[in-house]
Parts: structure tokens; sequence; C-alpha cells
């Protein structure tokens, strides 16, 4: 979902935090041969609910249907030069079911189950990684970040 503001534009961002196994799910974009790892989730449509986005990105990015629960992050994503805006909403969830595979979007690389150490020396998209650890060791923390953008 975009909202208009003159002429630019806020794109609303879901994502899921799913654990298995102490390992958290994250899925890999690939980029002009530059490869990065996100939560999955993606972009809300106009008149979607957030919980109805994250539940049709899991299925497209991965196969999954996931039980969405409570918000766990807000992250800003403000691009230095203005031209992008994005608002990053992490809930919780909770898988439905186990077979994942990978979905047809051609920017679509890989998937992986991270050990909470592994996630310092991964490059994530927005960079997340400290706030998911935080969350990790205190699931009943709420974190709002600011913008958060890597030039």
């Amino acid at each position: 979902m975009k909202f208009e503001l003159s002429h630019k534009k806020i794109r609303i961002r879901v994502a899921g935090l799913v654990i298995e196994d102490n390992k958290i799910l994250l899925i890999a974009h690939k980029k002009r041969n530059e490869i990065y790892w996100l939560l999955p989730g993606g972009g809300v449509e106009y008149q979607e609910s957030l919980d109805e986005a994250l539940k049709r990105e899991f299925l497209e990015e991965l196969g999954l249907s996931v039980n969405v629960e409570d918000i766990a992050l807000i992250a800003d994503s403000i691009e230095p030069n203005g031209k992008r805006h994005i608002i990053n909403i992490v809930f919780w969830c909770k898988l439905l079911n186990q077979s994942i595979r990978l979905g047809n979007d051609k920017i679509l690389y890989d998937f992986s189950f991270k050990n909470i150490n592994e996630l310092t020396d991964i490059v994530m998209y927005p960079p997340l990684n400290e706030y998911i650890i935080q969350l990790l060791q205190n699931k009943n923390e709420r974190i709002y970040k600011g913008s958060l953008w890597i030039p």
C-alpha cells in the first residue's frame, strides 16, 4: 500500500518472525548479483489488512500458511535522497504447515532457518539483525526503530 503525500509515497511492508527449533526463517533475494536476506513478507495492497497481506506473502514466497500473531517490531526505512520511505511492520508468526518451497518470483534466491549467532554475519535489508536478536532474547519486548537505511 502506498499513501500519496503530494508527490511522495510511503510503502507499507509486513514481515513475519518464524522461530522453529530456536532458528529464524529468512528468505534470500538476489539483485544485480548481490544476495541479501529478509524476513519473509512484502508490500500491503490497497484494501488488504496487514495480516491478510502477510499470509499472502508467505504463500507466494514460500508456499507456507501462517498464523499471524502480535507485532514485534516497527521500523522506518527512509532513503537519504528522499526517493523511498518504507514502513516495516514485523509480526510474530506460527507455521501451520511445514512444506516449504521457494516461490516463482525471479528475485527469490533461497531460504534458510538461521541460528541466532548467524544473524550478525549476514546482510539483511532493512538491517534488522540486532533488533531480531534482541527480540529473540526477550519475546515480550516490542521495538520501534526510526529510520534504518543502508546507503
